[in-house]
């Protein structure tokens, strides 16, 4: 037999006077809702534990757990199942404490015309109706939003590995123009990371340091050849227009003259700002010397940003052990020498002291980015 719509409704009848429990049981099973019954309190709760019905009715007096005592549990563990107290007291203090409690509708015995029991089910139902859709609603929402989480991790994952390569490219391109080992780039972001380690930085800011520190001499772009390659000494001018790949670098790095790889609206462009703020800092700072006696702009001790004081040490060493146009690579220990010597001078003595604690990891970064 097909069953009519309210078949999907149920409803647990609390009741110690048979009679009223059964004939409340009769008329609601003719009205095609499934019923249960409990013959007191105690009883009660323990179906509305197993059987999660979709509506409670409930008398008040009875024996060993009273109806006040269902409705404090069955608003407090099942707040989603409405309780219809049908009660023979009439006391004003009890109908005020039961719907103080929670109680959805309030019915006083005995129930002569079962139609006002009928349409207080009936309103009973458009709230049960109500929390279910708010239920589908709720597990739509979260599937939702798990599925465009989901996306947008991807998204920004594959974000951050298109920004990492742009750097790279931009790293090579500006070292392809100075000289032919191509691993400089790699070794100075490494070493950097290693550093600020060291330091005791959070990692978030460590990985931007990695990424921004390699672009440092993006700026060599912009000097001719005959003076980035001159394999000897250059004169006051040359050296002057070779001083100014800092500010050229800083140029290039500031602003929107990257590709719009670095403004996805999913990070809302913080990241990529911060990574190519770092970035520009330290193309335009990395030749500054902790005693004020470097360039572009002579800063002095801390005034130098610290993304730019690691990034001066890490070039130094490394560009020192490296083949160059104008040199050959120097011996370990004479580099070694020469940046102990420019503590408090060229570098900031803190991040020398760093720098030697953390030498055998360093040289292990060396190594493993080693030029073939």
């Amino acid at each position: 037999m097909k069953q009519k719509p309210n078949h999907k409704y149920s409803i647990l009848i609390i009741e110690d006077e048979v009679i009223i429990r059964e004939s409340f049981k009769a008329f609601l099973e003719d009205c095609d809702f499934k019923v249960f019954t409990a013959e007191n309190g105690l009883v009660g709760l323990e179906l509305l534990q197993d059987l999660n019905p979709d509506i409670v009715m409930t008398d008040l007096r009875m024996p060993e757990i009273d109806g006040l005592e269902v409705l404090q549990k069955s608003t407090r563990f099942y707040p989603h199942i409405p309780v219809i107290v049908v009660s023979g007291t009439g006391r004003i203090q009890d109908v005020v404490e039961a719907l103080h409690l929670g109680a959805w509708d309030y019915i006083l015995k005995p129930v002569e015309d079962m139609t006002v029991l009928l349409h207080a089910i009936k309103k009973a139902i458009t709230r049960v109706q109500m929390v279910q859709q708010d239920k589908q609603y709720k597990a739509h929402l979260e599937k939702e939003v798990e599925h465009r989480t989901k996306e947008l991790e991807e998204t920004n994952r594959e974000l951050e590995l298109s920004r990492k390569q742009i750097i790279r490219i931009l790293s090579q391109a500006a070292e392809y123009r100075d000289f032919e080992t191509g691993n400089h780039f790699l070794r100075v972001g490494n070493i950097c990371a290693c550093i600020a380690r060291g330091l005791g930085w959070e990692e978030k800011d460590i990985t931007c340091l990695e990424l921004a520190a390699p672009v440092h001499d993006i700026g060599k772009i912009g000097i001719p050849d005959d003076i980035l390659l001159k394999p000897a000494s250059l004169d006051p001018a040359e050296w002057e227009e070779m001083k100014r790949h800092c500010e050229y670098g800083h140029s290039i790095l500031s602003g929107n003259k990257l590709p719009d790889v670095f403004f996805g609206e999913t990070t809302k462009k913080t990241n990529s700002f911060e990574l190519l703020k770092h970035a520009a800092t330290i193309a335009l700072y990395h030749h500054e010397k902790w005693d004020g006696t470097g360039y572009p702009s002579g800063l002095k001790g801390r005034e130098i940003p610290v993304q730019a004081r690691i990034t001066a040490i890490a070039d130094v060493f490394d560009a020192l052990l490296s083949k160059r146009p104008y040199k050959d690579p120097w011996p370990v220990d004479k580099c070694l020498e020469h940046i102990k010597s420019q503590s408090g001078i060229h570098f900031d003595p803190e991040i020398v002291e760093v720098f030697f604690q953390n030498l055998e990891k360093i040289n292990n970064i060396r190594e493993h980015y080693r030029d073939t």
